[in-house]
């Protein structure tokens, strides 16, 4: 909660400097294969060339790709796959992360990044979460300069991504 009020507040210290995007990625890959492989889902990741270097706080950045793969992982069944990938655009360096899991309902969709918000009305915080990754992950985004969004189908997955502003060149 208190680093949601400092979010809300503007008060979040940052440390952007320039930092690798697939040093960052490759470390989030590494940190979760364990968890993949014991739930039998496949957890891969690129980066294309002309991404690096992003003028960023990593360990920040690192929190926010975490959540999201976390929790892709936490949605996607057996068997499925779970995707990170990270490429420039016009706006900047764009991060994906792409899962086969069970998708967002459209009505919640809207909804995700509030604080507090549970898509699945079932969960509490003894069952799953606090509600306050997303609204975090999009905080640390948004204090960067950049924009945090998803795209879902239900039943097919969903891609959670995230714009930082132009590389450092």
């Amino acid at each position: 909660l208190f680093e949601m009020a400092e979010l809300d507040a503007g008060g979040m210290e940052l440390e952007q400097v320039p930092n690798s995007i697939s040093d960052l990625i490759s470390d989030t890959l590494e940190s979760f294969s364990a968890l993949a492989i014991q739930q039998d889902i496949t957890l891969e990741g690129s980066v294309e060339p002309g991404a690096d270097p992003v003028c960023m706080d990593a360990g920040k950045i690192g929190r926010v790709l975490a959540n999201l793969v976390s929790n892709a992982l936490h949605h996607t069944p057996i068997g499925g796959s779970v995707r990170i990938l990270a490429f420039s655009t016009m706006e900047g360096v764009r991060v994906e992360v792409h899962d086969t899991g069970e998708g967002i309902n459209d009505g919640d969709l809207p909804h995700i990044f509030d604080q507090f918000y549970r898509g699945e009305k079932s969960r509490s915080r003894d069952t799953g979460g606090s509600g306050l990754g997303l609204a975090i992950a999009k905080g640390i985004v948004e204090a960067h300069g950049g924009a945090i969004g998803a795209e879902s189908i239900p039943g097919k997955g969903t891609c959670f991504f995230f714009t930082l502003p132009e590389p450092v060149n």
